[in-house]
């Protein structure tokens, strides 16, 4: 499943937690000064953010938000900054699949090392997959065993011939993108083995060590992490994986609200800021001190509709009301001033297999008429639970009265239950959850990470929190899985696609878009819908 909690590096949402002492903290550390000041020295960059989500810095156990894992960790493959469709070399210079497609052999760059100069060797990369399929409740270990990689057979599918050779063989088909894909997430991080085995502790795998420790071969390494207040990171002397990064030290300063992050950005004591409303990040791009910067967040806004725990939503006529009733041209123009994209297919725009189809626009007396085709012409009441805090850069509790509104408008009396994302997820997670206001946010950049939640009771995700079993689209979703890109996956696709819209209890409402905030001493800015602010490429003027 996807991280569902929050990160306003990348949006899942929004946890609150105290600022107390922090401006002061901040303008000791960083020297910042006077609107639109420059906070320190130009090789310092602090990022005022939400890291409350945080668990762990422990790369192969990671899944909250994974972007610090990559500025600190290196992967055989990586995304390609302006294209996440597509992979490029990192640690491994070369790769190659067998015909059958369920073995990969990949040929490491020679003189890589880590941050401490220790050598990274193939045997290092095997060790962290070990431990990913090893390590006690790992949340992020279906990203490996879904490929049929197991605690039990890892030993045996994960190999290294020689010192620069990585051999993978599956047990099952993967899709070859999907494959590449996952080895390109931080989840498959390479640690230094030699480091970790030495800070092993009952049989923790070095979890006890490396949960606030690095020991990987990024262009960055941790260098500390005060819960609740900061994380801070400092180049690594010994990158060799490309040039070095301009910045030197990147503070994350835990700022969960929007105005306080406004605040810092404009006394200058903070560089850039990631979960600012629109109505703010409006106001800053109207001033020369400023630039903001946006793109296509791989995410995805929804309404879950429970199949069992109401009655009325186990009829699909009911489904289609709900889709027709809902202004998603008012929730994007308006609710939202523009800033999302329009998207009712369960791929995001920027995947393969995104489809820009969009068949609903509200229809209120079409979606009377089916209410009433459906016998609940005098409509029926639900409970609709709803997260705290903003989402997509305005009051979660503003969209709940937009869904509420749309829907009495049919019939159908929406009572939200405001939750914190915690007591939300847990509920819904449970499968007692009757309506839910959600996001879905992409773990690696492949459709079959959306497709298979959405659409396979079996995965036990997001389908199956609806109590939602439909064989024949598990069936469509899990061929896709298997195939390489081109035409007959993408068709595909677009079959999955258009079964969900019109046979699905999804209600997708828009995509989101990733927006950072910034002062305009930032050059060379890139942002990633994977992992955010690229910190290897980004300098201060």
């Amino acid at each position: 499943m996807a991280p569902e909690c929050v990160s306003a590096r990348r949006y899942r949402g929004r946890a609150f937690c105290a600022i107390f002492g922090l401006i002061g903290l901040l303008a000791t550390a960083c020297g910042g000064t006077g609107g639109g000041a420059t906070p320190g020295p130009s090789t310092t960059l602090v990022d005022a953010t939400n890291i409350s989500a945080i668990v762990t810095l422990d790369p192969n156990q990671s899944y909250e938000d994974l972007s610090y894992d990559h500025d600190m960790y290196s992967t055989l493959v990586t995304f390609n900054k302006a294209d996440t469709t597509k992979v490029v070399p990192s640690v491994a210079k070369t790769w190659n699949m067998s015909s059958d497609g369920m073995s990969w052999t990949f040929h490491l760059s020679k003189g890589v090392t880590f941050a401490n100069g220790d050598p990274l060797t193939a045997s290092d990369f095997v060790y962290s997959i070990e431990r990913v399929v090893n390590l006690p409740k790992n949340p992020a270990a279906w990203l490996v065993t879904q490929m049929g990689i197991t605690s039990s057979n890892v030993t045996q599918q994960v190999t290294a011939p020689d010192s620069s050779t990585v051999q993978i063989k599956l047990t099952q088909p993967v899709a070859p993108g999907a494959f590449l894909d996952i080895i390109a997430f931080p989840t498959t991080a390479i640690v230094d083995s030699k480091v970790v085995k030495q800070h092993e502790s009952n049989g923790d795998w070095g979890h006890g060590w490396l949960d606030d420790h690095s020991a990987g071969s990024g262009p960055f390494v941790l260098d500390r992490w005060d819960r609740g207040s900061q994380i801070v990171l400092k180049a690594n002397p010994r990158y060799d994986l490309g040039p070095r990064p301009s910045i030197t030290r990147a503070v994350f300063s835990n700022v969960t609200e929007s105005s306080a992050q406004y605040d810092l950005l404009q006394k200058g004591q903070a560089d850039v800021a990631t979960g600012l409303t629109y109505q703010q990040m409006a106001q800053l791009a109207g001033n020369s001190k400023y630039k903001v910067v946006s793109q296509p967040n791989l995410s995805l806004e929804y309404i879950g509709l429970d199949v069992k725990n109401v009655p009325a939503f186990a009829n699909p006529l009911v489904w289609q009301a709900v889709k027709y009733a809902i202004d998603y041209k008012g929730i994007v123009q308006q609710l939202l001033s523009g800033n999302a994209i329009l998207n009712q297919g369960i791929v995001p725009k920027g995947m393969q297999g995104y489809d820009s189809d969009l068949p609903f626009t509200q229809d209120v007396a079409k979606a009377k008429s089916l209410l009433q085709q459906a016998g609940y012409g005098s409509g029926f009441s639900v409970d609709m639970l709803v997260p705290t805090g903003d989402i997509s850069g305005i009051p979660a509790s503003d969209m709940a009265s937009k869904i509420k509104s749309d829907l009495a408008k049919i019939g159908i009396t929406v009572n939200p239950r405001q939750l914190a994302a915690s007591q939300l997820y847990t509920t819904y997670r449970a499968q007692q959850a009757q309506m839910v206001l959600a996001n879905w946010s992409a773990d690696y950049p492949d459709p079959d990470d959306f497709a298979k939640p959405f659409g396979d009771y079996g995965q036990k995700s997001l389908a199956w929190r609806l109590n939602w079993n439909d064989p024949s689209l598990a069936q469509m979703v899990n061929k896709a899985g298997t195939l390489p890109n081109g035409p007959e996956r993408n068709n595909l696709y677009k079959q999955i696609n258009e079964y969900e819209m019109m046979r699905g209890p999804f209600v997708i409402l828009y995509q989101p878009l990733l927006t950072y905030a910034m002062t305009n001493h930032m050059q060379d800015v890139s942002i990633n819908p994977i992992f955010g602010l690229d910190l290897l490429s980004v300098s201060k003027q």
